[in-house]
């Protein structure tokens, strides 16, 4: 095949019919559907040159994300009703022992325990 005739076919993209049946023998619908999903995220990170700023980012180190809703404790400690201020403070050093900051897990654990004890003692004094 001569270079001009090379030029020419490339001029001229395969039909679609057969461009299918080509990416029929490569890949399944599954894979295809991921791909076009890796795709979109590519194309969203690109948007933000690969800064990261396509994620949200929490308000503090005490929000987590759940069900896509970013939340503290304190907003947990308010879904389920908690009012006895000692039990919120041992909820709220169970929540993460040993990761908000300077205390270790069984430090966090510990002051728990004592927060318990206190919110027995307030909860009997009621």
């Amino acid at each position: 095949m001569s270079i001009r005739e090379e030029m020419e076919e490339l001029r001229h993209p395969i039909d679609k019919a057969a461009r299918n049946e080509l990416e029929d023998q490569f890949s399944s619908p599954e894979e295809d559907e991921a791909w076009q999903a890796a795709e979109r995220r590519m194309d969203i990170i690109g948007q933000n040159c690969g800064t990261g700023d396509h994620y949200e980012a929490p308000a503090s180190k005490y929000h987590v994300q759940i069900k896509g809703q970013w939340v503290d404790v304190y907003d947990i400690l308010t879904a389920y009703s908690v009012t006895n201020p000692a039990d919120a403070h041992a909820i709220k050093k169970m929540l993460c022992p040993g990761k908000r900051g300077a205390k270790d897990g069984i430090q966090d654990r510990q002051e728990a325990i004592v927060s318990l004890q206190r919110a027995i003692e307030l909860e009997q004094g009621r």
